[in-house]
């Protein structure tokens, strides 16, 4: 730069602040007076999301820190839909989880909770009270919070529940309607004890994102039950693992409209005999090569599951498809009805069962 005529070099420091650009936008954008405009998948998401967001606040290691105005356009929304606590203007970091007292009322109104509106009480229950205004309105909507008044527990609970299965059945394709309900039941039932008078009444953030946790593990166990058609009920035997299965849990394709996508399930058999194996999967959707076969004592094989060229992508890349991998001793390698055979080994209860979830990936992911 000319300085005095003569050009000299100067260190400027500035001080810029950088922000993440959020491509859903704010939640309040999608929340109307019926009710969440978003798909259920994506509202139990950005619910999940929230309550867990918020448990990271209130376990801070030094201090724990109260939001104290959560609230739709305070959660914000990448392009995964996965949701962002922000503005923590009216944050306060505290020294423990003790309840104070402030002279001033600072807030939005409608997500205060009523010790603080009344005496300005601050517990870690007042981000509790908060978040459970905002799942109920995503639940039922702005004007379906305000109703929630004129029913009971249970009354109002139906009504939700009610509504959001009429908007599932009404989604073409879509199969996950009991797992989805049960969600949807949990869920708003949770929401009211958050919003209790009373704030010894509410559940803290550490409770709630256990319960959606328990949640999740209790759809998984009714998942696992509920793989195979109910004519073929099985029992698992005693001689369990005695095929291994690589990957053990999920089967993942990666997903390309109008494209075939396959995957190799590795088979090991880890006893001194003969084992017959069986996979099960939607044959609509999926082919498998071999589909039945023995594997000889110590000795692995290799399947290939093809997955069909799809002309739609499943609603935000979700699969709940399942595939199981039944396998049995038998006493030698002979040529075999498998289906003969696992209807029989099935009826004694000498059926060993791996089931494995499947799951769809994108290149961009």
């Amino acid at each position: 730069m000319d300085h005095k005529g003569d050009l000299v070099f100067a260190k400027i420091m500035e001080r810029v602040l950088c922000f993440e650009y959020m491509h859903g936008g704010s939640l309040d954008k999608h929340i109307t007076d019926e009710s969440c405009k978003l798909d259920w998948p994506i509202c139990y998401k950005i619910i999940r999301g929230t309550c867990e967001g918020l448990h990271h606040l209130h376990t801070a290691q030094e201090k724990p820190i109260f939001h104290l105005d959560i609230k739709p356009a305070n959660i914000l929304l990448d392009k995964s839909m996965t949701p962002k606590i922000a503005d923590l203007g009216l944050s306060k970091l505290v020294s423990s989880t003790l309840t104070h007292k402030t002279e001033i009322a600072k807030g939005t109104q409608g997500y205060m909770p009523p010790e603080y509106v009344e005496s300005g009480f601050v517990s870690k229950k007042f981000d509790v009270f908060s978040l459970g205004v905002v799942i109920i309105k995503m639940m039922a909507g702005n004007m379906g919070y305000f109703c929630r008044a004129e029913k009971s527990p249970k009354d109002f609970i139906e009504h939700v529940t009610e509504n959001w299965t009429r908007r599932l059945q009404e989604k073409p394709g879509y199969s996950s309607h009991q797992i989805d309900i049960l969600r949807v039941s949990t869920t708003v039932e949770i929401a009211l004890r958050c919003v209790a008078k009373d704030r010894k009444e509410r559940p803290s953030i550490k409770d709630v994102v256990h319960e959606l946790a328990e949640l999740e593990a209790k759809i998984e166990k009714m998942s696992l039950a509920s793989d195979l058609p109910k004519d073929l009920t099985f029992q698992r035997s005693c001689n369990a693992n005695i095929l291994s299965v690589d990957p053990p849990r999920v089967l993942r394709f990666l997903f390309e409209l109008r494209k075939e996508a396959s995957c190799c399930l590795h088979l090991t058999n880890n006893t001194g005999g003969f084992i017959a194996f069986n996979i099960l999967i939607d044959k609509n959707k999926y082919s498998v090569r071999p589909g039945q076969g023995t594997i000889p004592p110590f000795y692995s094989r290799d399947v290939v599951v093809i997955l069909q060229a799809q002309e739609a992508a499943p609603p935000y890349m979700r699969c709940d498809d399942k595939l199981v991998v039944q396998s049995t001793s038998i006493s030698q390698d002979l040529v075999i009805d498998y289906e003969e055979l696992f209807k029989t080994a099935m009826a004694n209860e000498l059926v060993d069962v791996v089931k494995l979830g499947v799951a769809y990936v994108t290149l961009d992911q």
